[in-house]
């Protein structure tokens, strides 16, 4: 007995240790506030890393989820997002396995992001494998990844000071032993993988303390974290229609219901696409689909909600599906054809309730009604058609079983004359108020129509606008292969037509040269004939002028030697000639009359001229004409 309950005592502290510490641990009690704060935790699509993510988002921190998986990543931060409240959780690509990831990672967070705050390396892997590039899979993703990483975003951790950096170790690094010279050895078997395991922590833990040595002092500190154990594998089972094993106090197992779900989605008040405003009642039957990705996809929206609450999104889809093609339709459409209406709603509403791994079986229209009376009215038109042949059938009856009876029940007629009158007075108000709607309905699809074809002028624009860049590109490709033309036509011209000429005019040139070189030996041949008949006639004019120069020289000393005979001599041999001169302008004159009375000086004009004409002849030549006789005795003169 003592042995029974010891042992119940072991295994119940044993569910106690391991529930509190693995499955349920306490959370962390930090109030710290975050806000302002930018942190980055890689993995933190899953496990540890995106509880940590969650923590940090609900204080206020602005988080980068950096993963691998883009897909995995952005659902991670969707879901953190409604968890916390914070829309400051993005995504960003990062594979931890490839270099060149590590550095445009770096390179797009340090131009997208102001500051980093917190940097903490969760991301990790248990299995080995190889790369492309030097070393194996685990040392790249736990070590040689966040290594780089930090490097790289250390300028922006220390203009943040005071930050930090967290790397998540394990205990496993006791166990680990770094040997350089086998790192990049092939891991083979799940021993040398546990032991490439506890090296890369070992790594982790010796780079955290190495990194807080050099960084002493600069407001960064750095930890190396062993997060203990913990189950946060992403492997889920789905298991429906059968059974599963599960782990007590390990298997997190939870259930959803698979039972045909009936909704009853009700839309009150819309309007139609008249402007009618109705109410429209429907039943629907859904359920969780069960394929494998559909049913994986519906666990992971309805997981751990009640039945209700599947009900209420559901139905939230289908009514607002409801409203938006309800407001497409006219009353005539909705209420004369429930079925094709329904049919519509069901299947724009399967696209959307599809993606949340729901199905829905059957969608039908219950009620629809107004307050309006506008559906009644619809039937009162069909109502009076009835009526008004039931009154003529009655009356064709009447007169041919009546005509005999015809002037008893005159009155009668007289009275259902008035009535029919009242009944198509009735009747034509009908007509003029569906006239009315139908103005209305006509003037509201006409506005319908010219906005759509608005729209398909603007969209025809768009298109139009598209064929221009279209033309415009082609247009460049034509310039740019027409400029290649150009230059191969122009270079065909070079070849065919240019050097040929370029050789024509050489020739030409040098026969040109060879003619210039002829007229020059002829310019210079006449110009030597030329200079030589010049030096011959300036000798002939040279011995003339020496000649003459005697003459005169003779003559002069003649007329030194004969003195005044020589020099009248050659007065008399001049004046013919000055006599000649003065006269010539006489000659023109046949007759000159001299005019003179007694009181006339005419006389006495010509003796003062005759006087002074020696000295004027004097003057010009240096011949003293006085010492002549002759004009001495017609002057007067006295010597």
């Amino acid at each position: 007995m003592e042995a029974l309950l010891l042992g119940t005592g072991l295994l119940l502290g044993a569910y106690v240790l391991v529930y509190y510490n693995l499955v349920k641990a306490p959370p962390c009690g930090g109030i710290g506030n975050l806000r302002g704060r930018t942190a980055v935790v890689t993995g933190a699509n899953s496990g540890i890393g995106k509880m940590t993510a969650l923590e940090l988002a609900r204080r206020g921190a602005r988080v980068v989820l950096a993963c691998r998986s883009r897909e995995r990543g952005e659902a991670a931060a969707f879901d953190l997002r409604q968890e916390s409240g914070n829309n400051e959780v993005i995504f960003m690509a990062l594979d931890l396995a490839n270099l060149a990831s590590v550095r445009a990672f770096a390179t797009a967070f340090l131009s997208s992001e102001p500051r980093l705050d917190i940097l903490i390396h969760n991301a990790g892997i248990s299995s080995c494998g190889r790369t492309r590039e030097a070393f194996n899979l685990l040392l790249r993703v736990n070590h040689i990844g966040p290594f780089l990483l930090t490097h790289l975003l250390l300028p922006c951790l220390k203009a943040c000071a005071p930050s930090r950096v967290v790397v998540v170790a394990s205990a496993a690094h006791c166990r680990g032993r770094l040997d350089f010279k086998r790192l990049d050895r092939p891991v083979v078997g799940w021993r040398q993988e546990l032991r490439a395991y506890a090296d890369t922590k070992l790594a982790n833990v010796l780079f955290a303390r190495e990194l807080a040595n050099q960084l002493e002092g600069t407001g960064i500190t750095c930890y190396a974290a062993h997060p203990g154990g913990c189950c946060g594998s992403d492997y889920k089972q789905y298991v429906f229609g059968g059974w599963a094993w599960a782990w007590w106090c390990i298997s997190d197992t939870q259930r959803i219901s698979l039972e045909i779900m009936t909704l009853q989605p009700r839309c009150e008040d819309v309007e139609t696409a008249e402007g009618v405003a109705l109410t429209v009642t429907g039943v629907a039957q859904v359920k969780i689909m069960t394929e494998k990705e559909l049913l994986a996809v519906a666990c992971e929206q309805f997981l751990g909600k009640n039945v209700q609450d599947i009900k209420n999104v559901v139905l939230q889809t289908l009514e607002g599906h409801l409203r938006s093609i309800l407001g497409t339709l006219t009353v005539e459409q909705i209420y004369q054809d429930r079925d094709q209406f329904a049919k519509l709603v069901r299947e724009v509403a399967a696209p959307d309730v599809g993606r949340m791994g729901i199905e829905i079986l059957s969608f039908t229209i219950k009620d629809v009604y107004d307050k309006v009376d506008y559906l009644s009215s619809l039937g009162k038109t069909q109502t009076a058609v009835v009526q008004r042949d039931a009154d003529i059938g009655v009356a064709e009856a009447e007169r041919d079983a009546g005509i005999r009876e015809a002037e008893c029940k005159k009155e009668m007629l007289d009275v259902k004359f008035m009535a029919d009158t009242k009944i198509a007075d009735s009747k034509r108000a009908f007509e003029l108020q569906k006239s009315a709607f139908s103005e209305e309905v006509n003037i509201k699809t006409a506005e319908a129509q010219l906005a759509y074809e608005l729209q398909g002028a603007r969209e025809q624009q768009k298109i139009r606008q598209e064929e221009i860049e279209i033309e415009v590109v082609q247009r460049k490709k034509q310039i740019a292969v027409e400029a290649q033309e150009i230059l191969r036509t122009d270079k065909e011209l070079i070849a065919t037509v240019r050097r040929p000429a370029e050789a024509e005019a050489h020739r030409i040139q040098q026969i040109a040269e060879g003619e210039k070189v002829k007229q020059v030996l002829l310019a210079q041949a006449e110009a030597e004939k030329i200079r030589k008949i010049g030096e011959a006639e300036a000798a002939v004019i040279e011995a003339m002028g020496k000649a003459e120069a005697e003459r005169m020289k003779l003559k002069a000393e003649a007329y030194q030697k004969y003195g005044d005979a020589a020099k009248m001599a050659l007065v008399l041999e001049a004046l013919p000639q000055i006599a000649a001169k003065i006269a010539a302008p006489l000659t023109k004159v046949d007759e000159i009359v001299v005019l003179s009375g007694d009181n006339s000086k005419v006389t006495s004009e010509v003796n003062r001229l005759l006087a002074e004409l020696p000295a004027s002849v004097h003057a010009l030549t240096g011949v003293d004409l006085s010492k002549i006789p002759l004009i001495k005795k017609a002057t007067g003169v006295q010597v």
